[in-house]
């Protein structure tokens, strides 16, 4: 009689644990490098939708406005993607992200103009770089199937991104991230200002020193 009331109730468990959606999937533990690449996608995701709509507030280039909305596109539909995945695996996700992610967004929020298109595509350029090695890490090494089957998706919109980031960059005159600016282009017009105040400031050192040579060449002797 106990043996058939265990049995009776082992049965019931694994009928319970049937029907509730992914119990079967948390019983076997995701590898940690598959939760280290779920949360860094995620955070790219949920950097990428925020820049998006403040370029698409901001931006002053159809070229960065098209990127701006493109990318906002595919990262909220990959968002809602990989947490529908995380559900399934019981890994909990970010829900901000990361600092540095979040250090160019405050660096956004105070640009304007031709500063703000410059820096949101050295920050897209960059970003996606650092997504598509990501990316590629987990799809030729992680340890989860399925999460290796998102990575594969993900990684065309990156590479995408990229591309257009690089175009849009090109096409406006605006050089690598730290190289020396050339002639004419959107990063040399958003230097500018900065230059010619510079070119101000200087000027008027020289009118200053110059007076206080002419005061001592006139001040009488004796």
């Amino acid at each position: 009689m106990r043996k058939c009331a265990a049995a009776a109730v082992g049965g019931v468990a694994m009928v319970a644990a049937l029907a509730v959606p992914g119990v079967a999937a948390h019983a076997a533990a995701v590898p940690e490098q598959d939760k280290s690449f779920m949360t860094q996608a995620a955070q790219v995701n949920l950097a990428e939708i925020t820049i998006g709509k403040l370029a698409l507030q901001k931006a002053t280039t159809p070229q960065v406005r098209s990127l701006a909305q493109e990318t906002l596109t595919d990262h909220q539909d990959a968002q809602g993607k990989l947490e529908r995945l995380a559900e399934q695996k019981g890994v909990t996700l970010p829900s901000s992200p990361n600092a540095q992610q979040q250090s160019t967004g405050k660096q956004l929020e105070s640009a304007s103009g031709a500063m703000f298109d410059t820096i949101y595509l050295h920050a897209e350029i960059s970003g996606h770089q650092e997504a598509s090695t990501l990316t590629r890490s987990e799809i030729d090494s992680g340890g989860n199937a399925d999460v290796q089957s998102f990575a594969k998706d993900f990684l065309p919109a990156v590479l995408k991104h990229l591309s257009h980031a690089q175009e849009a960059a090109k096409a406006l005159g605006i050089p690598p991230k730290g190289a020396n600016t050339g002639s004419g282009g959107l990063a040399e017009r958003a230097q500018s200002s900065a230059g010619d105040l510079g070119l101000v400031a200087g000027g008027l050192a020289m009118v200053v020193a110059a007076g206080a040579v002419l005061l001592r060449w006139r001040r009488p002797t004796g």
